[in-house]
């Protein structure tokens, strides 16, 4: 399905216009729908507009917490029928092949180029979770194949990071999905607030990567959904593809989204530049405005260039006097530095793969130390992103 490392753009709230755009200028390669975002006639809108720029189309099902009551999901008939406050564990169970043919009608209807399997989010590796997992799983794939199109199926697999840190639970978890033949895996791992953003600590990375490349060894197609940068190591290692999404809940999965009872407001947006040099995010202001008045720093240094980012570094006036918008240039960026990790990747062998993640974190931190001894520690990027990522893509070197 995909033959080369490709990026998709995860589409939340109000970012199909977006998406759309850098599909068109070849700035991503395709799109994740979202029925919590967008109504099935909406969603059908954007996905003609993807299929007609020559995108991949693919729909998330999001059955992690089928509680929540947002307007677009009442459009999509498996939500009726199966969400909502009378969501029944036990119904569902007993009414799988309707839950599934239902599903598939909507990707159907959206022209999808592979196939998502709903799944529960796997918060704990039991015996009992597991087998509900693979019997969701295998009766879409069995529908599926039976009415659905001849394309692709993907399995979805949300998991909880400090589940997955379990070596013993983790195998077991391998063990049991990797017995069953479907084309591939939709992942999405659950950290803990504190961690996401960007992913720390060389354990829960390791533990991660360790599930990835497994199922990539095992001949799987490998989408990583909710994530962001850390997207050198999943390349270098083997995946497909990436996806990462323009607000912040959609670079990192969290169940929490879809239940209401713990949906907040948002607080005051902080304008952030994102450098691919140092691996992070930077504030506008101070941490640019800082750097671009220290006449013996090279700010160009922690640039990273793209079509969006020339009125940031213009010299006449600090970078928070420019006027970069948040909710356009800013993404617009972000996004774009995302396609350019999925290229950095393309035509490499496993090994020139492995290499040039392995260079990439050698680069970014040579280049966060610079700016670090200049400015001491930043308040944006976690400096223990290098050395855990390091020693992460270490261990599974190691294993491979």
């Amino acid at each position: 399905m995909f033959e080369e490392p490709t990026f998709l753009v995860q589409i939340g709230h109000n970012g199909h216009k977006l998406s759309q755009s850098l599909i068109s200028q070849n700035h991503a390669d395709g799109a994740i729908l979202s029925p919590a975002d967008f109504t099935k006639e909406k969603n059908k809108e954007i996905a003609q507009g993807i299929n007609d720029e020559g995108g991949t189309v693919l729909f998330d099902p999001q059955y992690y917490i089928p509680r929540t009551e947002r307007p677009g999901l009442e459009t999509y008939d498996y939500f009726d029928d199966f969400g909502g406050d009378d969501f029944d564990t036990a119904m569902v169970s007993s009414r799988y092949r309707d839950l599934c043919s239902d599903i598939i009608s909507v990707q159907d209807d959206l022209q999808t180029d592979a196939y998502i399997a709903p799944a529960r989010n796997l918060d704990a590796f039991s015996d009992e979770k597991i087998e509900s997992w693979v019997e969701l799983t295998m009766e879409f794939k069995q529908i599926a194949e039976e009415i659905g199109r001849d394309i692709p199926i993907l399995a979805s697999l949300p998991v909880y990071q400090k589940s997955l840190v379990d070596a013993g639970r983790r195998s077991e978890l391998l063990n049991r999905i990797t017995k069953h033949d479907v084309d591939g895996f939709y992942v999405s791992a659950e950290f803990e607030k504190e961690q996401r953003h960007p992913l720390t600590g060389s354990s829960e990375v390791y533990s991660l990567l360790q599930l990835l490349n497994t199922l990539n060894k095992n001949r799987y197609e490998v989408v990583v959904g909710h994530t962001h940068q850390i997207a050198h190591l999943f390349f270098g290692i083997g995946i497909n593809a990436f996806a990462s999404g323009h607000y912040q809940n959609l670079r990192a999965f969290d169940t929490r989204r879809w239940d209401p009872q713990d949906e907040q407001g948002g607080g005051r947006l902080v304008v952030k530049y994102y450098s691919e040099e140092i691996l992070n995010e930077l504030r506008v202001d101070p941490e640019l405005d800082l750097m671009y008045q220290k006449p013996d720093f090279d700010i160009e240094t922690i640039r990273t260039p793209s079509p969006y980012d020339e009125d940031l570094f213009d010299d006449s006036v600090p970078p928070s006097a420019t006027g970069w918008d948040f909710r356009e240039a800013a993404w617009d960026h972000y996004l774009w530095c995302c396609n350019q990790i999925a290229e950095k990747y393309r035509g490499l062998d496993d090994d020139e793969r492995l290499d040039t993640a392995k260079e990439k974190l050698e680069d970014a931190e040579e280049t966060y130390n610079n700016v670090n001894d200049v400015f001491g520690m930043l308040s944006e990027p976690e400096p223990a992103i290098y050395s855990d990522w390091q020693v992460a893509l270490s261990l599974i070197e190691s294993d491979l």
